[in-house]
């Protein structure tokens, strides 16, 4: 296997695989327990096990349809985890041949959502991330690729094609062929990509596989890939895409190319391009079909033009200013922010326009001037960046001054939750409302006392009435609606009144277990209810929207892949479709009485225009219905029974998860140090997804100078409040051999046990570690004389960080207190205990993309300590640098490049992505100043499966400059484990 595959597979994993950070995904030291069945183990906390023990059982039958229905099945058990990180729908699988996983995420999608078609969200989401693990965590065919994978993580993972849109556009199309729902039946993604395709702006075959900042790029993947495999099925048959997978596993190997050119007539890009045309005409004559229904021109015009991802507009009580939320995709990330437009003229802009225009034309009346724009972009009044990356959601106009807002806070590590937040316009001041709520779609009453609201926790969905009143501020004083995991509940919208007065109703929409959404009224006091009249044969239904005297319902429904703008008339009782469908209409508001702002989606991203209701041809619907029952059967001939939420113990047996099912691997690791020395590191990880329990054995030699060798273990449980670890170590290092300048202290041995108990605390972007560390060693110098030392150090590690995207700063403390013992001092005539401490103190700063940071960083030790702090070296597993508090390890510089008791470091750095520019004077005592700069980079993954978990990843460029002294330029790259 090529290097560069295990590089990729690695790489990918570090930086891409799902998420950033997957560590903040679980907390392991919760409650975790064990439902396993004959397949599966499924883990998951007490608050979860409804949810855990239902989707066990569908993952027995989803497993027994998808064996009939491909012939394949994983003779591996899956282990599945339940958790709900953010408050949002997601899942995500990891389809290891001999390891497979899935987590999948309790909060359901909402109505918008373009994952919102379901017969339910479990049964969707488990079928979507089992069927990933069928069709991408075959076993090779061939013995010893398969044995391989089964004893290296690292090879297991790099056997996973890369082809994104293959993995993520068969699991969308199984989901919707078993179900008869899903993604490629529903009508409003119908509408978008057929609008990417009437622009010419469906993506390349490259662009299918790899997001970029474009709109909607990320969800290609699915949305054009199902089409695309349905269309490659639909041309040259199911059997012919079939055999594409079972050629993948072959004992021959090939990549998805080779395995899709031996069955099909010519490559996936070429027929891809075939597939663009043929759909992009479809497009074209459905656009015509659905002018030549319409009598009059209904379009909007339009009244903002923007880019990108904007959606969850809301119009200010006086009608003077729009927010809406703006969202950028960067290599940093999104970038979010709320932005408040005024809803009058530029007429500022027009002035600059006119003013250009007859400058130009006065200094040469030949020249023909820009076209006038069709609207000027209208003037921001305020603009709101998200804090700390906790994302801004659905704005609503508290007065004419407030507004209030959804956005992630973190009430402790691993948990997320979906909060109410306050901004004051004329004073930028933004205020949390709620803690730990769960709050997700809501609106406000007129009055400003309460607002009601759609809450989303542990999978359980329900409608609430939460207080705005300063003395009861955030606190649920009404359950609107009964919790439950068949139902869902989003867009509560409070009914106005003619004459001002409180309300007394409001709409929702509402989906249940095996049925579409339906648009309901409800009562704000008792349960009576009427349900809303659609269209018949509906599919996609969301955005409902009052107008101002609450006798009309304004909605968004989803027909015959078109989606349009609808009204009902509660005064005739009548319901009119008022757009044609050619424009995909979401978010509905009414600007006055016969104006209406509406967003409408392009291959740009959303605009949003407004729409004359004084001439819109509005055509009565006759053929309606008040079911929700799906009509139409699109799913397979082979199709999945009805979704339920139902426990069966027969099938399982519950236990404490205890330390997990623990997966082993070989590992391996090598690093490059240019300045001292190589290391290959060989050795045997075990562990379990959540790193509750997990250890490892490695060997370590430099293959080639033989300057260092070793061997160590390192044990770990973290299913405790508590933290423990303990790690042993053995090496043998020539220091007068390595790559640049040392002491010559000929050969030397060092042996010794590290043990470290750890608090972590945390809560919001504050984070405190407090630790206690004992270690004990033996050294042997190259005259055969033994030393022994110890030592005990208390610490704690600190964190703070604030970021509002245009701005932030950040700092960390890192302390510790140290006493100890050395031998070695007693033979140089000193006493041989010693005090002393080792410190980091950290500041940065970034202002748009322009970062900058400080550290500086000491160890001391008391005076008669004889000289034991070392400058020099690297971490490696074996070398794990918090067991070795005496060394300063700096990559740059050898092992033992400077001696005595008191160390400084100062060190600027600038942030550009994967790498920092740096620069760093140490200075050790009396001796040397060695100034060192260049750039650096590190990545650490906490999270995943065994063979990564803990793996970092250093590189480095540095031109280090003694004082008085020759310079040098010195490299590394390097593999290893940190623990």
């Amino acid at each position: 296997m090529k290097a560069s595959r295990i590089f990729t597979a690695i790489t990918l994993a570090l930086t891409s695989m799902t998420f950033n950070s997957q560590a903040e995904l679980v907390d392991s030291a919760q409650d975790w327990q064990t439902f396993e069945t004959k397949n599966f183990r499924v883990h998951f906390t007490p608050e979860y096990r409804q949810w855990a023990l239902s989707s066990a059982r569908e993952m027995e039958v989803v497993r027994q349809l998808i064996k009939e229905q491909q012939g394949r099945v994983l003779t591996e058990k899956v282990d599945a985890y339940i958790i709900d990180p953010y408050n949002a729908a997601n899942g995500f699988a990891l389809p290891l041949s001999h390891r497979p996983y899935m987590a999948l995420f309790t909060t359901p999608p909402q109505s918008d959502s373009i994952i919102a078609n379901t017969t339910g969200w479990q049964q969707l989401l488990v079928l979507h991330e089992y069927v990933h693990l069928v069709h991408l965590a075959q076993k090779s065919r061939s013995k010893w690729r398969n044995n391989l994978a089964n004893w290296y993580d690292i090879f297991d993972a790099a056997q996973i094609n890369g082809e994104r849109w293959v993995s993520e556009g068969y699991a969308t199309l199984l989901e919707s062929k078993l179900t008869g729902r899903g993604r490629l039946f529903n009508n409003q993604v119908e509408a978008i990509i057929e609008q990417f395709a009437r622009q010419g702006a469906l993506p390349s075959y490259k662009q299918l596989n790899k997001a970029d900042d474009s709109f909607m790029s990320g969800a290609m993947a699915y949305l054009v890939g199902v089409r695309y495999l349905q269309w490659l099925e639909e041309k040259y048959g199911q059997d012919t895409l079939d055999a594409v997978w079972t050629r993948w596993s072959a004992v021959e190997q090939r990549d998805f190319e080779q395995a899709f050119k031996g069955v099909f007539p010519d490559t996936a890009q070429h027929l891809y391009q075939r597939f663009v045309a043929e759909y992009t005409y479809k497009a074209m004559q459905h656009e015509a079909q659905l002018r030549a229904d319409s009598n009059e021109d209904n379009s909007s015009t339009l009244w903002l033009d923007l880019s990108g991802s904007v959606g969850e507009p809301s119009l200010s009580p006086q009608g003077d200013y729009l927010a809406i939320v703006e969202t950028e995709r960067t290599d940093d990330g999104n970038t979010t922010k709320l932005q408040i437009y005024k809803t009058s003229e530029n007429t500022k802009k027009i002035e600059e326009f006119n003013k250009q225009v007859e400058e130009l034309l006065a200094d040469d009346p030949e020249d023909i001037a820009d076209k006038k724009p069709s609207v000027f972009k209208r003037e921001v009044a305020y603009t709101l960046n998200q804090r700390n990356d906790r994302g801004i959601n659905n704005p609503r106009w508290l007065n004419k001054d407030t507004i209030i807002y959804g956005a992630r806070s973190l009430a402790s590590k691993n948990d997320y939750h979906q909060d109410l937040f306050s901004w004051h316009l004329p004073s930028n001041t933004v205020k949390q409302l709620t803690k730990n709520a769960n709050l997700r779609r809501f609106d406000i009453s007129k009055n400003g006392q309460y607002l009601i609201a759609e809450r989303s926790r542990f999978g359980y969905s329900q409608l609430v009435k939460v207080s705005l009143i300063p003395e009861s501020l955030g606190e649920i004083t009404a359950e609107l609606t009964p919790q439950s995991l068949e139902q869902v509940y989003d867009f509560p919208r409070l009914r106005p009144t003619p004459d001002g007065s409180a309300s007394k109703s409001f709409a929702y929409v509402s989906s249940s277990l095996n049925n579409k959404w339906q648009l309901k009224v409800r009562q704000l006091h008792g349960s009576q209810e009427q349900i809303i009249p659609l269209p018949q044969h509906y599919q996609f239904l969301s955005f409902p929207e009052w107008s101002k005297d609450g006798q009309s319902l304004y909605f968004v429904a989803g027909l015959n892949g078109a989606t349009r703008l609808y009204e009902y008339d509660f005064s005739k009782k009548k319901l009119s479709a008022i757009t044609s469908g050619e424009q995909v209409i979401t978010w509905p508001m009414v600007n006055g009485d016969n104006k209406l702002l509406h967003l409408a989606i392009n291959a740009q991203g959303p605009d949003v225009y407004q729409l004359d209701l004084s001439k819109a041809n509005k055509q009565i619907i006759t053929n309606t219905t008040t079911s929700s029952a799906i009509g139409q059967n699109l799913s397979d001939n082979l199709k999945l029974a009805e979704a339920s939420i139902a426990i069966d113990e027969s099938i399982g047996e519950q236990s404490p998860y205890g330390i997990g099912p623990q997966q082993g691997t070989i590992t391996l690791a090598e690093s490059t140090y240019s300045a001292s020395s190589s290391m290959l590191e060989l050795g045997y990880k075990s562990g379990d997804v959540l790193s509750r329990f997990d250890w490892q054995v490695n060997a370590s030699q430099d293959v080639f100078n033989h300057i260092i060798s070793g061997a160590s273990a390192a044990i770990r449980w973290q299913g405790w409040p508590v933290k423990l670890l303990a790690h042993s170590y053995l090496f043998n290092l020539k220091t007068d051999q390595q790559g640049s300048d040392a002491l010559a202290l000929g050969k030397t041995s060092e042996k010794g046990l590290f043990l470290e108990a750890l608090y972590p605390y945390s809560v919001a972007t504050l984070t405190v570690d407090l630790f206690a560390q004992v270690q004990a060693a033996s050294f042997e110098n190259s005259q055969g004389v033994d030393f022994s030392s110890h030592f005990f150090a208390l610490g704690i590690e600190q964190s703070w960080s604030h970021d509002q995207q245009s701005w932030g700063i950040s700092q960390a403390v890192n302390v510790q207190l140290i006493t100890g013992q050395d031998e070695q001092a007693e033979v140089k005539g000193n006493d041989g205990s010693y005090t002393g401490s080792n410190g980091l103190i950290n500041l940065s700063a970034h202002i748009h993309d322009y970062g900058l940071g400080f550290n500086y960083l000491w160890a001391h030790r008391s005076e008669d300590a004889g000289d034991i702090l070392s400058l020099g070296g690297y971490s490696s597993t074996l070398i794990q640098e918090k067991a070795h508090l005496n060394k300063q390890l700096s990559p740059e510089l050898a092992f033992y490049r400077q001696t005595a008791n008191d160390y400084q470091a100062y060190q600027a750095y600038i942030p550009l992505g994967f790498v920092e520019v740096f620069y760093t004077r140490h200075k050790m005592a009396e001796q040397a100043v060695i100034d060192s700069y260049g750039v650096k980079g590190s990545l650490h993954n906490d999270f995943g499966f065994t063979g990564l978990t803990n793996l970092v990843i250093n590189y480095g460029l540095a031109q280090v400059n003694p004082e008085n002294d020759s310079s040098d330029t010195q490299g590394w790259v390097a593999f290893s484990y940190k623990w």
